[in-house]
């Protein structure tokens, strides 16, 4: 199992990222939440199986579609699982 922290930077805000975000976390079995930062950001804790998680990273990376502009994405690795139930848009 792995666990991580992205910070995803651009306009990632108001276009839908974070449901589409969701849609992909739940269809690979991860469980966490994403939800807009104050600074314009979005944020996304997960867990869930290795190659899952890296198949969601790369999906970020690319962006769900041509309203969002994904400029950056910050990954961090974390050691402690969160015992995250489910995946949630907050």
């Amino acid at each position: 199992m792995k666990c991580v922290q992205m910070i995803v930077e651009g306009k990632v805000q108001g276009v839908g990222f974070r449901l589409s975000a969701a849609e992909k976390a739940r269809k690979l079995d991860l469980v966490g939440f994403v939800r807009n930062e104050a600074d314009g950001t979005v944020r996304v804790n997960l867990e869930g199986e290795d190659n899952q998680v890296e198949k969601f990273i790369k999906e970020v990376k690319k962006g769900p579609n041509a309203q969002v502009k994904v400029k950056n994405v910050d990954v961090k690795y974390l050691e402690k699982q969160q015992g995250f139930k489910k995946f949630e848009v907050r």
